[in-house]
């Protein structure tokens, strides 16, 4: 589903060069669960950022699906991102002038007319996620739990075959945390593919295989 072949990424922070991610091979098969852990700065947002064809790495290439990422037009990539793969960020970016649902919808108007998510799907994710009374407010009236819930079911819209998660639990209690995880399991086991950044270790055996990465490279695998 993911294959990433001697990818590496660096940043510049003033004169200094910043590696992110080393010469690095990983591969995702299809219907995998995969937990990411590490220490802050080892590389797993970077990781996450260059499975999704958000980050161009320097050298290497990004499959997903069998398709190279870099190989697409900007407008062909967003695209075949919108259809294909949902992101929860660490930070649940919503747009402060939109309410919950507009929110998300949004992801479904990035593809043509009838392929992206409906408003049906977007008021079933609200229930999954408890949210169902909450779709005409606006995100300064949610709790941070909440809105991150809210990035969660938007992620889903489009039924994507593969999902990536950057930390997607952070900072929420631990009711809503195992919320989460079991939505997450439950597509993975109607076969979306799955690959979240995890601070805590303890939901680390709720994935089928777990991945760590250490200075830009996966130092263990599991």
């Amino acid at each position: 589903m993911i294959q990433l072949y001697e990818v590496t990424k660096t940043y510049r922070a003033g004169r200094q060069r910043v590696v992110a991610v080393e010469p690095l091979c990983a591969r995702i098969e299809p219907g995998e669960f995969v937990m990411v852990t590490g220490r802050s700065g080892a590389g797993k947002s970077t990781l996450l950022a260059l499975m999704g064809g958000l980050t161009r790495p320097d050298e290497g290439r990004v499959t997903v699906m069998g398709q190279d990422l870099w190989s697409l037009s900007d407008r062909d990539r967003a695209r075949f991102r919108a259809r294909h793969i949902g992101f929860v960020f660490q930070f649940a970016s919503l747009i402060p002038t939109l309410t919950v649902m507009e929110n998300l919808m949004l992801p479904a108007s990035f593809l043509p007319p009838g392929e992206g998510g409906t408003w049906r799907r977007a008021l079933e994710l609200l229930e999954r996620v408890g949210l169902a009374d909450y779709a005409d407010r606006l995100p300064w009236q949610l709790s941070g739990g909440q809105q991150k819930r809210v990035a969660v079911a938007r992620a889903l819209l489009n039924r994507p075959e593969v999902l990536l998660a950057d930390e997607p639990t952070a900072d929420l209690d631990e009711e809503t945390e195992r919320a989460i995880v079991a939505l997450f399991q439950e597509e993975n086991r109607a076969g979306t593919t799955v690959v979240m950044v995890t601070h805590s270790s303890e939901l680390v055996p709720t994935a089928g295989r777990h991945l760590v990465l250490s200075q830009g490279r996966v130092s263990c695998a599991s």
